[in-house]
């Protein structure tokens, strides 16, 4: 029989013991408590309100197409009757203070097509912006102020350093309540391939800090209150999945984005994919199997699908089913790590690739040109003409046997079924003139077209 005296010492010295951990842990915990409330304290005087009264251009059918995939690629419950154009959309998001000459950094989807920019900081003060500069590629945007006093500016930390389970804080204006903070954890790190519009560079942080409709363009902090990344999306009806640019892809670009006012990029020219997907994709059991068949020492390596008509890479003589394997001498690991190291390069750079085909290694020179922008190709190439479009480079001039003077743009693909196609523009055109009006640059053609072409016309 159980002796009931012994058990009530043994209850006694547990709840001793439990009293006496808690007593021990105390500090501790008053101490984390302490530091959530210094971030907050530290971090929302450099966050503002973001509110931008945008002009909605109509949608042409592919635009509604693509609306309603992205609803239901994110759970959303697509409207019965879905309207095709709003004569005026608000949008609201969050930015930080990024200096004390007013920049703000924010998504570029916050102030996107913006006529009107509101920005409100926390001491309530309200001041229109302007856009300085502008990244779709990576959703990045820096705004604009001029202040009539000193500014809390945010602290930037290096997101080169993040550890997966560290504390993550995120600040912003959730649903327009200003101010809030919440608190979770770094959950994962180098999140790509989400079905983002537009994001061409993805290098997510993961988080499970609360983040919702209006954290769009705040600051994710660690525990010292330093920023390491730009909060940005969410998963609709998920708990807790959210993402946000890594500080230093936005240290990257910003000083292009203050001075120029976008990114310059380069362009190859390639449909490129990972050798272990291009396996899977071709049947192999074995990643080793598809590599030995390649001759190819291992799965490092781009993949090349298909190189575009008159392209860089096309002009230099890069073929389907080669294998980019380095670019001046550094290994290329992935088909994301050659987009990375083309991009980062200065338009007309010259670079020698190493190739494998036919299971041999060969040199190529290229020349890259400027990469024109997704985007932009997107909305006024595949939309409306059915498109794209390249630099006409001198190289481009004499391979096409043109007299030296000629100006123009370069077309480098051309849709099926598009009104570029049923009009028989084919690759290797020069477009010299929109609406009578001569181009002779992308910027040109993209003005031209933009004044002048409406979906449906």
């Amino acid at each position: 029989m159980r002796n009931p005296i012994r058990s009530s010492v043994w209850f006694a010295a547990i709840a001793l013991a439990m009293a006496g951990a808690a007593q021990a842990m105390s500090p501790v915990l008053r101490e984390m408590e302490d530091a959530f409330i210094r971030i907050g304290e530290q971090v929302r005087p450099c966050v503002v309100n973001i509110d931008s009264e945008q002009t909605v251009e109509p949608m042409d059918d592919k635009q509604m197409q693509d609306l309603e995939e992205f609803f239901k690629n994110f759970g959303i419950p697509v409207p019965e009757q879905m309207p095709r154009r709003m004569p005026r959309a608000m949008a609201s998001g969050s930015g930080f203070i990024f200096d004390k000459e007013g920049h703000i950094l924010t998504n570029n989807h916050v102030v996107e097509g913006a006529k009107n920019i509101k920005v409100r900081l926390s001491t309530g003060k309200v001041y229109d912006a302007v856009v300085v500069g502008q990244d779709s590629d990576t959703d990045i945007a820096v705004i604009k102020i001029t202040p009539d006093g000193d500014l809390p500016v945010a602290e930037l930390g290096d997101s080169s350093q993040i550890r997966v389970g560290q504390f993550a804080i995120a600040v912003g204006n959730p649903r327009e309540l200003e101010g809030t903070v919440s608190f979770g954890h770094v959950s994962a790190l180098g999140r790509e391939s989400l079905r983002l519009p537009s994001i061409r560079f993805q290098n997510f942080i993961q988080t499970d800090a609360a983040i919702n409709l209006g954290n769009s363009g705040g600051p994710l902090c660690d525990i010292e209150g330093r920023v390491i990344g730009i909060n940005t999306a969410i998963v609709y009806g998920a708990d807790s999945l959210g993402f946000a640019i890594p500080i230093n892809m936005a240290k990257e670009i910003v000083p292009q984005l203050l001075e120029k006012g976008k990114v310059t990029r380069c362009f190859l020219g390639v449909d490129i994919s990972d050798i272990a997907d291009v396996a899977k994709q071709a049947g192999a059991e074995r990643v080793e199997d598809f590599t030995e068949l390649m001759g190819l020492p291992d799965a490092k390596g781009a993949y090349v699908g298909k190189a575009h008509p008159n392209s860089p890479a096309d002009r230099a003589g890069i073929k389907s089913e080669d294998v980019i394997r380095e670019i001046n001498g550094a290994p290329v690991e992935s088909s994301k790590d050659l987009v990375g190291k083309i991009s980062a390069l200065a338009p007309g750079a010259s670079v020698k690739l190493n190739v494998f085909r036919d299971k041999k290694p060969l040199e190529v020179d290229v020349q890259l040109t400027e990469y024109a922008g997704s985007v932009d190709k997107a909305r006024k190439g595949s939309d409306i003409l059915g498109l794209s479009l390249d630099a006409l480079t001198p190289q481009a001039i004499k391979q096409q046997g043109l007299e030296e003077n000629t100006k123009g743009v370069l077309v480098v693909d051309v849709l099926p079924d598009s009104p570029a196609e049923r009009c028989d523009i084919i690759p290797g055109d020069v477009i010299t003139e929109v609406a009578q009006q001569p181009v002779a640059s992308l910027e040109e053609f993209r003005s031209a077209l933009k004044s002048n072409a409406t979906p449906g016309k």
